[in-house]
C-alpha cells in the first residue's frame, strides 16, 4: 500500500508515504492561466500531474494506492479570486485522480492536523514532518507545503496500517 498525501495549491505539494518510510515528494506542477487579465496568474498543469503520478506510481497497481487530498473551502476574509482559484486547483485535481482511476478521500485540515498534534503554525508543520523523514527536502520556510503534503500522506497510511 502507498498513500499519496496532496496539498492543493498553485504552490501545494504531493508526497508519497508506504511501509519504507516517505517514497518522494514534489511541488505541484503549475502553467500560466492565460490571458485575460485574470486576478489569478497560474494554475495546476492537469497534464503534468496525471504524467507525474502516472510515473511515480507505475510500479503499483492501482488497488494499491489510495490518495488524501486535503479538503478546501472558503475561508472568512479570503479574497473571491483566490476562492475561485483554490476551488479550481481541487477540483482539476480531483479530476486528474478521478481519470487516473486513483482512489482517493477529502480530508479536511482540522482532521488531520489534530491525528498529527499540529496547530496551524506551518514552520511546527515543517518541524514534524523532518522528525518523520529528515531526508526529506523540506529545509525553506516555503517547503511547509511540501510537508503538510507529507504529514498528509503519513496520516492516512497510519490510518489504513
Amino acid at each position: 500500500m502507498i498513500v499519496v498525501g496532496i496539498d492543493p495549491g498553485i504552490s501545494g505539494a504531493i508526497a508519497a508515504v508506504d511501509h519504507r518510510g516517505l517514497r518522494w515528494v514534489v511541488d505541484m506542477p503549475i502553467m500560466p492561466r492565460g490571458a485575460g487579465g485574470a486576478y489569478v496568474k497560474n494554475q495546476v498543469a492537469p497534464a503534468a500531474l496525471s504524467q507525474l503520478l502516472q510515473e511515480r506510481l507505475a510500479e503499483h497497481d492501482k488497488n494499491e494506492v489510495h490518495v488524501l487530498l486535503e479538503a478546501v473551502g472558503a475561508m472568512p476574509k479570503q479574497g473571491v479570486a483566490s476562492t475561485f482559484s483554490l476551488a479550481l486547483t481541487a477540483g482539476l485535481i480531483e479530476g486528474v485522480l478521478a481519470a487516473r482511476g486513483y482512489p482517493h478521500e477529502l480530508v479536511r485540515p482540522q482532521e488531520w492536523k489534530k491525528a498529527m498534534g499540529l496547530s496551524a503554525s506551518k514552520d511546527q508543520a515543517r518541524m514534524k514532518a523532518a522528525r518523520f523523514y529528515p531526508e526529506a527536502d523540506i529545509h525553506r520556510v516555503k517547503d511547509h507545503n511540501r510537508a503538510e503534503a507529507i504529514l498528509i500522506a503519513r496520516y492516512g497510511y497510519e490510518r489504513r496500517a
